[in-house]
């Protein structure tokens, strides 16, 4: 039991001491459901439930107890604001807030084995992985938003049938193509265009993304146990925007395609089960970022300053959560996530419709088993304030902007509410 508690206080510490500079993983959720959004997203060695392992994991979904379905939402609200400071024009420095509303990422877990002497167990995954909008009104007294103003809507859907054998009494593996189902609309769209001319469109159409994943979990047989998960980068079809440049020479109708993937992601953990009625976990993770297309590249001031990518860095991740069963019916949950920066204070600018920069991200939840094998879940997370300061692309090309810099905020909350059948 001391060193089960010394273990999480560790964990603890670690997360503390190395999140003071860090901000978010960009795009892809940190939890998967209820469930495992309690728990901060730690899954890849806990697997305690379906939605969970499916999505950090998928050789954990054999060491689920039960065949188990689950139906969850997740309801998201970020709170985001730009300010424009130091330019040469003071009614040009302000600060605007935005107003994106609450955005919806629904969750489906499926997991279940033929038999219990069976060494095969399937799994089918389909959730909303990805999100994130922002909504800024049109600004005279800030320069970013003077002329226009800027709105953003990234829904990323993600379907993964699994399957999982134990090769041995202590360790199983599992495999998984993943199919996504996603959208980036950005208004006015600057990616794949000069800076300074973005497209105001009309919109965007949904692109097709596939890649795979494959995990391992090893039960050490003595209350640990021990996970890891591959995950290829999500190769995509490019996204088409359609629109009209009001900026000459290019004024008119224009067309844009733009590669846009998802990262390779490793994630690696550890878990201890060896309290009464408690699991404790931790993840680490890696978000390959700086090698993806669309994220990889900046702006290109050779070729006519185009706007080429985000201009993002490949990040690491901690999570660690704890389940603790209060009585036949209740269990509480609690979870702890950071990130690393994969925004760099140069890319402030690029990133005003899209500051995903969240710092630390604090959860909690519950579940509560009101029928045989029927449970509801609930969690809440939040994630704290965070900010993102960097020049202004002309900054080194016009005295005007010399001084200008760009600052991002964010914070948010979400909710989750999920239903869990096992049998």
């Amino acid at each position: 039991m001391k060193l089960s508690y010394h273990l999480l206080i560790a964990a603890l510490v670690v997360c503390a001491y190395t999140s003071q500079t860090v901000f978010a993983q960009g795009v892809l959720l940190r939890g998967i459901g209820a469930t495992n959004a309690a728990v901060g997203g730690t899954a890849t060695a806990m697997p305690i439930d379906a939605a969970g392992a499916l999505q950090w994991n998928p050789g954990s979904i054999s060491a689920l107890k039960k065949n188990e379905m689950t139906f969850g939402l997740e309801i998201l609200q970020p709170k985001t604001t730009v300010t424009t400071s130091g330019h040469a024009d003071n009614s040009l420095n302000g600060t605007t807030k935005g107003n994106a509303g609450e955005i919806p990422a629904p969750n489906m877990a499926f997991v279940w084995s033929t038999s219990r002497r069976s060494p095969f167990t399937y799994g089918l995954g389909m959730s909303a992985v990805g999100g994130a909008a922002s909504l800024y009104p049109q600004d005279s007294g800030n320069l970013v938003l003077a002329e226009h103003g800027q709105s953003a809507n990234v829904i990323v859907l993600q379907v993964t049938p699994t399957v999982s054998t134990q090769l041995t009494e202590r360790l199983s593996v599992g495999v998984a193509p993943i199919v996504d189902l996603a959208s980036l609309n950005i208004n006015p769209m600057s990616l794949g265009r000069p800076l300074g001319q973005p497209l105001d469109t009309y919109g965007t159409k949904y692109a097709w993304g596939m890649g795979f994943q494959i995990g391992a979990l090893y039960d050490f047989q003595n209350h640990f146990k021990a996970g890891f998960m591959f995950k290829s980068p999500v190769w995509a079809e490019k996204l088409y925007f359609t629109g009209t440049s009001v900026s000459a020479p290019t004024a008119g109708r224009q067309d844009i395609k733009f590669d846009l993937n998802l990262p390779m992601t490793l994630s690696a953990g550890i878990s201890y089960d060896g309290l009464k009625d408690t699991i404790i976990g931790i993840d680490v993770r890696y978000f390959d970022y700086a090698n993806t297309a669309g994220l990889d590249k900046g702006i290109n001031f050779a070729s006519g300053g185009i706007v080429e990518g985000l201009d993002w860095n490949s990040v690491y991740s901690v999570n660690v959560g704890m389940e603790r069963k209060i009585n036949h019916r209740l269990k509480a949950r609690l979870g702890y996530a950071w990130n690393e920066a994969p925004i760099p204070g140069r890319s402030s600018a690029l990133c005003v419709s899209a500051p995903m920069i969240t710092q630390h991200v604090f959860s909690c939840g519950f579940g509560y088993t009101f029928a045989k094998d029927l449970e509801l879940s609930a969690a809440y997370s939040h994630a704290v304030y965070a900010t993102l300061s960097g020049p202004h692309p002309l900054s080194g090309l016009h005295p005007a902007y010399q001084n200008t810099t760009i600052t991002n905020t964010l914070y948010g909350n979400s909710l989750f509410a999920g239903i869990t059948k096992r049998w």
